[in-house]
């Protein structure tokens, strides 16, 4: 143990320990200055989702992706969403579609202009994603306001229930990359496409996933070195915006190492680790580091959740991104997004998290404007208690809007689940 790492009164200072966020948060920095560059020296600016995205081939013809959903939580997270949403609400917007989706038409009703900087316009209106019906319609406002064209893949719903996806899905999705992405994307970009440089891309994703996975699984310790959860929220952001690049290789051999000298030191997230719990749902933005503060000072860690893999199903089954059949491995990916998946498999999922990761219970978090990811929340929680007897708090609030956060009902009902957990477990409280 060195000086560097022994704080007052002898416990171990857990900065030393929590350098990967701060590893992440300049990675971002420098990823928005090289896009602005880009942007800035004639580079084409294509909206993309998060999930079920193949992005890789994006890279191949330089066209610099936009995220409107990581925009619109990131103002959020700034404190800016509730001028964006009146906004929207204003033009017509009802109180109960989706914030993200609001936000996003407010900060083109306000010119661009946000707490976190100048939105750029798109060229193109990349249409991946199935599992929201909102997003849609969204991708077709923008189309009317910009007269951008739009290029859109279909993407079948993960219909199994056993985890495999069917090679005739995988087709079609394929068919639909080779034969309208990439020659749309050709002619937007005047370059034509190199299969050599995209298999290069798609080797670095796979190699970025891999040490994923392995810093996610890390949440089976007892204790668990990682908040599978609310850390985790700040380490995807690697994976979302510079998936395919040497540098998010590199951000997660760095946080698995972390992750290791954390186990091995005895030190984690919260002072000590009371209690294991599996989290499904998306975050609350706006008062980010209160709602964790609800679970932290109860020494609550997630050892597992969802929400950290809307961009692909990283950590279960046997799917791997493949070099050697770029275009087929990425259209398997995109039918691999959580919101794609029928509700049994999700449920499957939870339970396989409890048992796995040796969980003490179960948290969702129900968001107001996401119909894609909380349907069957009430269901998923029912079936936790009555049929399984898993302890389950269901809690409610919004991903983005500040109006649907009431903190002192969510204390209330975080407090009277942890008390449950406490006389199970036996926990001095």
């Amino acid at each position: 143990m060195t000086a560097s790492t022994q704080a007052a009164g002898g416990k171990l200072d857990f900065k030393e320990f929590d350098q990967a966020r701060r590893y992440q948060a300049r990675l971002v920095k420098e990823y928005y200055a090289n896009m602005y560059e880009a942007i800035k020296n004639g580079a084409k600016v294509a909206y993309a989702y998060v999930m079920a995205n193949p992005i890789e081939l994006l890279m191949v013809f330089d066209i610099v992706p936009v995220y409107p959903e990581v925009t619109s939580l990131q103002i959020s997270y700034k404190g800016g969403a509730p001028e964006l949403i009146g906004a929207a609400e204003e033009f017509g917007y009802s109180t109960d579609c989706c914030g993200y989706v609001k936000m996003g038409i407010g900060a083109l009703l306000k010119g661009g202009d946000t707490v976190i900087g100048k939105i750029p316009k798109p060229d193109i209106l990349f249409l991946g994603y199935s599992g929201c019906q909102v997003y849609i319609h969204w991708w077709e406002q923008l189309k009317y306001i910009f007269k951008t064209p739009v290029i859109t893949v279909d993407v079948p719903y993960y219909r199994d229930f056993n985890g495999h996806v069917y090679n005739h899905d995988i087709i079609y999705v394929t068919r639909q990359l080779e034969d309208v992405v990439i020659p749309k994307l050709e002619e937007i970009s005047g370059k034509r496409f190199d299969e050599e440089r995209l298999k290069e891309i798609v080797y670095y994703s796979r190699e970025a996933w891999r040490y994923w996975r392995e810093a996610l699984h890390m949440g089976k310790l007892v204790p668990s070195p990682i908040d599978a959860y609310f850390e985790a929220i700040y380490y995807m952001s690697v994976i979302t915006l510079l998936r395919g690049t040497p540098e998010a290789v590199e951000f997660y051999k760095f946080l698995v190492d972390e992750l290791r000298r954390r186990y091995e030191a005895g030190v984690g997230p919260t002072e000590r680790e009371d209690f294991r719990i599996v989290f499904e749902g998306v975050p609350n933005y706006p008062f980010f580091r209160r709602f964790w503060g609800l679970f932290k000072r109860w020494n609550a860690r997630a050892v597992a959740s969802t929400y950290p893999k809307v961009a692909g199903l990283v950590d279960v089954g046997a799917f791997k991104l493949n070099p050697e059949k770029p275009i087929e491995s990425l259209a398997e990916y995109m039918i691999h997004a959580y919101c794609n998946w029928n509700m049994i498999y999700r449920l499957k999922l939870l339970e396989q998290y409890v048992r796995e990761y040796k969980a003490d219970g179960v948290v969702i978090h129900s968001i107001k404007s996401c119909r894609s990811f909380s349907m069957g929340h009430g269901d998923l929680r029912e079936y936790f208690v009555k049929e399984k007897d898993i302890p389950a708090l269901l809690i409610d609030s919004d991903h983005v809007d500040p109006r649907y956060y009431a903190e002192a009902q969510l204390r209330n009902r975080i407090d009277a689940f942890f008390e449950e957990l406490s006389i199970r477990k036996g926990v001095e409280v």
